[in-house]
């Protein structure tokens, strides 16, 4: 089991601070700052570098945190193993995905594998893509469903299927007739977008910047694509989007999805990911399997 010292130096590099770390930890900032001064004793290096906007690790903490995060990962799988034994409680699975992909995607799969395995529970929380993955390094999580375009170090792509970003809209639209679209035919329309963290905010933006002409009207920007839809559904704006995770507006005709032409946008996944160098427990690794089954007959078939 991880130490006191241990758990407060892994929330100081999850939090970025000292004060971050206290408030999630509901303990005094002092408290935290005591342990992290031992761990250094103890270590013999500093294990931070402290700058004015918060903490930064030296290379001997991230040698430190890379260690502490996989005692974490291995004593949580101990801890679940020997409950498994004693059943004392369910097998609990959790998933990390934005909430795009947990409201349209996720509900079928659960739902299915649950119907098999009435043994198992899931958690499922719902952050961005580089939070997700983040949650899986530092084993907060145990697979990760979620848009990429680079999952990054100390990540598996397990499975991963192709979501290209379509200009999304309602079929009245005076764009909604063309066969494709640049990103410069958006700039005389309001456009409703998610808040920076996304994968298709990232990629708008990058282009955005890249481009020339008047500026974008990113006229609504929401933390929820329940809101960004609303604004499309009602025809106030313009999104950029999937199209796994508007599968039903879409196929009904309440909005209609339009290519985008600039390559950049043809190249993000919907990945499953975990942890490298972690081996999942057995019930965790068949659902695992599942989830990929299932993505597998979504898009007709297994991409490498």
């Amino acid at each position: 089991m991880l130490s006191t010292a241990h758990r407060y130096f892994l929330e100081v590099v999850r939090g970025g601070s000292i004060k971050e770390a206290a408030a999630a930890l509901h303990v005094a900032p002092s408290a935290i700052s005591r342990q992290i001064a031992k761990l250094e004793h103890d270590c013999g290096a500093a294990l931070f570098e402290r700058r004015p906007h918060g903490m930064v690790l030296t290379r001997a903490g991230e040698l430190l945190a890379d260690y502490a995060r996989r005692a974490a990962m291995d004593s949580e799988h101990v801890l679940r193993d020997i409950r498994s034994l004693r059943q004392a409680e369910l097998t609990t699975i959790r998933i990390g995905s934005n909430e795009a992909v947990a409201r349209n995607v996720l509900p079928s799969i659960l739902g299915a594998y649950r119907g098999q395995h009435p043994e198992v529970a899931f958690q499922v929380h719902i952050a961005s893509p580089g939070v997700v993955t983040q949650r899986l390094r530092d084993g907060a999580i145990d697979v990760g469903l979620a848009f990429s375009i680079n999952a990054g170090s100390g990540i598996d792509v397990r499975y991963e299927i192709v979501s290209p970003v379509r200009a999304i809209m309602v079929p009245g639209h005076p764009l909604s007739g063309r066969p494709s679209l640049s990103l410069d035919d958006l700039r005389h329309y309001p456009i409703a977008l998610t808040d920076s963290g996304t994968t298709v905010r990232l990629l708008f933006d990058n282009s955005a910047a890249n481009g020339n002409g008047p500026p974008f009207d990113v006229a609504y920007s929401s933390n929820s694509s329940s809101v960004t839809r609303a604004i499309v559904e009602a025809g106030h704006a313009i999104t950029l989007a999937g199209e796994i995770t508007l599968a039903e507006p879409l196929a009904s005709g309440a909005l209609v999805a339009v290519a985008l032409q600039q390559p950049v946008f043809a190249e993000r996944t919907l990945q499953i990911q975990t942890a490298s160098h972690v081996t999942l427990p057995d019930a965790t690794e068949r659902f695992v399997r599942h989830m990929i089954q299932a993505l597998a007959a979504e898009s007709g078939g297994p991409r490498a």
